[in-house]
């Protein structure tokens, strides 16, 4: 493929820092239970991976619906693209007051920035795709190396992952 939108994934993928996967890893082995967030595409994206995490066999919420209080060892990922909309803000802030950690994954600095534990800004080159879309892609692989970084460190395999996959399906 030679489209402008898998080279736009490429040169945003060369951006991201390797040691950025690690610490994350680094999070998550060090917490009680993983909660995401993030609104639109961008908390679809946040859900895929929480649903990853669960395969791995973590305890992981996307928050929504059937959902624990995040209390005190628990890390929090945000994922939003411009961390503009103050709906992102409330389950940070319960977070934050909760003390568990808080990361943010965004494309810019901005006011998740100014109050999460750690972020992760992904560089983005001028994109031909309407709207978030390059962000919202990149998260998706971005996620993907964390989950099977993570796997692999951790000596999971995938027959182990498939028995924690829904078998309702």
């Amino acid at each position: 493929m030679k489209s402008k939108i898998v080279k736009e994934i490429e040169q945003t993928i060369k951006n991201i820092p390797e040691r950025s996967i690690d610490e994350i890893i680094d999070e998550i082995r060090n917490c009680s239970r993983v909660f995401l967030w993030g609104l639109g595409r961008s908390g679809m994206m946040a859900r895929a991976f929480a649903m990853r995490l669960r395969h791995l066999g973590l305890e992981s919420y996307f928050i929504a619906g059937l959902c624990p209080p995040v209390r005190k060892n628990d890390l929090m990922i945000v994922v939003s693209r411009t961390g503009a909309s103050r709906m992102l803000f409330p389950p940070v802030e319960a977070a934050k007051s909760s003390k568990a950690k808080t990361i943010c994954v965004t494309a810019s600095t901005n006011d998740l920035t100014k109050i999460c534990d750690r972020c992760y800004i992904l560089k983005l080159p001028e994109s031909s795709q309407f709207g978030g879309s390059l962000f919202e892609q990149t998260v998706l692989i971005f996620f993907d190396e964390i989950v099977e970084s993570y796997r692999k460190k951790m000596g999971i395999t995938f027959e182990q992952m498939e028995r924690n996959h829904a078998n309702w399906e």
